[in-house]
């Protein structure tokens, strides 16, 4: 059932935004091991890496069902205003490290399982300077990852729900009417790569600088019929 959203939701948010934060700075200053995955090439030798821990997999978890719960009500908007681009970037952000941080550590623990089937111990992390056939594992993932990054943008969106960073930051994609979208899915995937493209484009990106960014509108937006707003 749609429902309205109001501010009852303020300390939800503030508590996810605190999460959000605390895993970047745990992540960059605090973190010793590698988190995630990923094969790459040195001097001719081909590395392998793959490495999380119970704490960061506890907290992917959390982000799950923080999605799903998300997923559930509709989106209604009553009262809002045209939200400023910089408050667009602060969600993109949010919500591409969410993406990075939960995907990354759920989906590692496929190749330390398959590490561990192969030597026989299970490791939070491991490294070598060779490949072995499991590590085609390692690759599909990749791929699915970027495909559930697209889906994860693309589905709130053609669905009236939120992604965690417009849910954090209260903004919502809606018609010059004032109504949440729904959109087709291939419509909604058009609309979700021409935004980012516009966003992160030099033009976009030095008038948020310059402090330009009063309208709060994309040329996309004002061609397609679409504002996003903040309630």
């Amino acid at each position: 059932m749609p429902r309205d959203i109001n501010r009852k939701d303020i300390i939800p948010r503030a508590l996810a935004a605190i999460g959000l934060l605390a895993t970047v700075v745990w992540v960059f200053w605090f973190q010793k091991g590698e988190l995630g995955y990923r094969i790459y090439g040195k001097g001719g030798v081909q590395y392998v890496a793959a490495g999380t821990t119970p704490i960061a997999l506890l907290l992917s978890v959390f982000g799950i069902v923080l999605v799903f719960l998300l997923m559930r009500p509709e989106l209604r908007v009553r009262d809002f205003q045209i939200s400023p681009l910089w408050r667009r970037y602060a969600a993109f952000l949010i919500d591409f490290w969410f993406c990075l941080f939960v995907f990354a550590n759920v989906t590692t623990m496929l190749p330390l399982l398959l590490e561990a089937g192969r030597t026989g111990s299970f490791q939070w992390h491991f490294e070598r300077d060779y490949s072995v056939p499991a590590d085609w594992a390692i690759v599909a993932l990749l791929l699915v990852g970027t495909a559930a990054m697209a889906a994860y943008f693309v589905l709130p969106l053609a669905n009236r729900r939120r992604t965690v960073g417009f849910w954090v930051l209260r903004i919502a994609t809606v018609s010059t009417g004032g109504m949440v979208l729904t959109l087709p899915l291939s419509v909604a995937f058009r609309r979700a790569y021409i935004e980012f493209t516009e966003l992160f484009s030099p033009s976009t990106v030095w008038k948020v600088m310059k402090g330009k960014d009063a309208e709060g509108q994309t040329a996309h937006d004002r061609e397609a019929g679409f504002m996003v707003v903040r309630y």
